[in-house]
């Protein structure tokens, strides 16, 4: 395992050669904090400024501007494409936007398990998979049911120990869960969990692109050898 930056990200998001994260970057006369992107090419190994634009173009596809110019923050928010092509856009505080690809809001509301609100998303089908931190759980949301149609742990386990993000790869999911410093793959096949990857300090995403494993841990972002 190689650090790559120091910076603990405000967000981070794949990209065909490589990937892009937000960092704080001061704060302005009005005492807000000023955002910055960067790009970190896998390719060149070097990382270059970039604009708010191809972060967010990256980030919500193509309809990004009408997106952007909806959503109440563009950069807590995390996005997955579902397989009808919508664009699923989930909040740490569980509410949820369905966009078209051309940024039209479709459909929104609040998700939660158990009064904790929901965070990330990963699709499955006409499903959503979320994290439910103060649960210790992950769960799947139907579109079609519109509920909460599946669990995996719970409260009364800290297998899954406060997950903060999901991310599907193939036919599997994967889970980087804070407190338990571990990263769990989920089989979709028949969804039994197992240790992917474990760490000596919180996992708060993983990412795999360009060929390589991503992962941002609580002293900076990582590539897994």
């Amino acid at each position: 395992m190689k650090q790559l930056m120091s910076h603990t990200p405000l967000d981070i998001i794949p990209h065909p050669e490589g990937f892009i994260i937000a960092i704080p970057d001061g704060r302005d006369e009005r005492g807000r904090i000023n955002v910055a992107f960067r790009f970190f090419n896998f390719t060149t190994h070097k990382v270059q400024k970039v604009k708010k634009n191809f972060y967010a173009q990256y980030k919500f596809g193509r309809g990004y501007v009408e997106i952007i110019q909806q959503v109440k923050d563009y950069l807590t928010c995390t996005v997955c494409e579902g397989p009808e092509g919508f664009i699923n856009v989930v909040y740490p505080t569980g509410e949820i936007g369905i966009f078209d690809y051309n940024g039209t809001l479709i459909w929104t509301g609040d998700l939660s398990y158990h009064d904790c609100s929901v965070r990330s998303c990963a699709p499955e089908d006409s499903c959503i998979w979320c994290c439910v931190p103060d649960q210790n759980a992950v769960v799947r949301y139907s579109k079609k049911l519109q509920r909460i149609d599946f669990r995996i742990g719970g409260a009364a386990t800290t297998d899954i120990g406060r997950p903060m993000s999901v991310s599907r790869i193939g036919n599997d999911l994967y889970v980087c869960c804070k407190n338990a410093h571990i990263i769990k793959k989920i089989s979709l096949d028949n969804y039994v969990t197992t240790d992917y990857k474990k760490f000596e300090e919180p996992v708060l995403r993983y990412l795999r692109v360009a060929g390589q494993e991503v992962v941002v841990l609580s002293s900076g972002i990582y590539i897994l050898n």
